[in-house]
């Protein structure tokens, strides 16, 4: 029988990671102060900033309701799973204040330490009430009825998809574009080697440069475009017809999801470029290829979870493909990165790379779950098999 994953389990690698990169933000800088210089026992700081103080409180609540949601859906006692998750949180949090010894500018706090334990025993007692109330296990029927045992991370991707929507890609819904920047990252790694000059151009500032645009001058460059947009799109579809049993929940899905890529498009229109520019991604080639992989995405409500996986494989692929053929211009990323109104929003460049690495991820779930032994779905009213 097919083994289930808990939807919690990678939602809470994905708090636990997110933790990690804002309080280490700007991971530059590193320095070793000497043992002497790390104090084991974390100072308290004279004064506290209030926004601090609701961060560090607010900041490990989800962390330790999803984690608590995940050792409980792992057959632990609500006791088993509030200490677990509690001590987790704490050691994470020590860990990270002690690492703050290694960074210029940032000073560890033994408030910050209590504080982060805090909230993550407030989220432990959110998951705790949902479980007392039912509603975890009336959630686990539901799950149960609508998708396949191996849904869980195939859900967590589908909500991490709209965030990386939030750095603007080189073309709408146009995700995945990251050889530019292991390009650049390869360049430093082998800087005084031998092994640079098998990384390097022969010109080393065209690595600054616009990269050629492969459509440029071309009459179908328009096409081109709507075809990129489109795949964009039908992508994260595939993954919700790879994951849904029924016909109406994959409806429901695929309409959430071209809700959210129409919304969070222009949400980071609108946050990084102005209110008034929340819509200007909507061109005609944009509209066009928006509106093919809605449609292309009608087909498949009625086909197989093996046939929505293989299609996800070939539509990654072509994506991929496509997305590297734009232009990608690295000054105007890093102006993008550092500005102001945007930096929120982004989460300090992580939205950048859930938007450059969502189609890999997803492209080996999509494999894993092609090649993988799957249990059949109990047969239902409008399940597809």
């Amino acid at each position: 029988m097919a083994v289930h994953r808990s939807l919690a389990w990678p939602l809470s690698w994905v708090a636990g990671g997110l933790i990690v990169y804002a309080t280490l933000h700007p991971w530059a800088g590193w320095h070793w102060p000497g043992l002497g210089g790390i104090h084991w026992l974390l100072p308290k700081q004279s004064y506290e900033v209030m926004s601090d103080v609701t961060a560090n409180l607010l900041g490990y609540l989800p962390f330790g309701l999803v984690l608590c949601l995940a050792w409980l859906r792992s057959g632990r006692g609500p006791l088993a799973a509030a200490w677990r998750t509690v001590l987790t949180a704490s050691a994470m949090s020590y860990c990270l204040e002690l690492l703050q010894h290694l960074l210029p500018g940032r000073v560890p706090s033994v408030t910050d330490w209590i504080l982060n334990t805090v909230g993550a025993a407030w989220g432990v007692l959110a998951a705790l009430t949902l479980h007392a109330l039912g509603l975890v296990e009336v959630w686990h029927r539901l799950r149960e009825r609508w998708f396949i045992p191996q849904a869980g991370h195939g859900l967590a991707l589908l909500c991490l998809w709209p965030l990386g929507l939030l750095f603007p890609p080189p073309l709408p819904l146009g995700q995945g574009q990251i050889w530019p920047q292991l390009h650049l990252l390869l360049v430093e790694l082998t800087e005084d080697t031998p092994w640079q000059d098998w990384v390097l151009p022969d010109d080393p500032l065209s690595l600054w440069a616009v990269l050629p645009d492969a459509w440029h001058g071309s009459i179908w460059a328009p096409e081109l475009e709507a075809v990129t947009v489109a795949l964009g799109l039908l992508a994260p579809l595939c993954v919700a017809g790879a994951l849904a049993s029924q016909r109406t929940l994959r409806i429901v899905l695929m309409a959430a999801l071209v809700l959210a890529g129409i919304v969070f498009t222009a949400l980071s229109s609108a946050l990084n470029f102005g209110p008034v520019h929340a819509f200007s991604w909507v061109t005609l080639p944009a509209a066009t290829g928006m509106l093919l992989g809605a449609s292309c995405a009608a087909l498949l409500v009625g086909c197989g979870r093996g046939t929505c996986a293989l299609l996800g494989i070939v539509v990654l692929i072509g994506l991929l493909v496509m997305v590297h053929q734009v232009p990608s211009d690295p000054y105007y990323a890093e102006t993008l990165q550092a500005w102001e109104s945007g930096r929120f929003i982004r989460f300090h460049g992580l939205a950048r790379w859930f938007g450059l690495l969502w189609p890999f991820v997803a492209l080996l779930w999509l494999v894993a779950r092609l090649l993988g032994r799957d249990a059949p779905a109990p047969a239902r009213a409008g399940a597809n098999h």
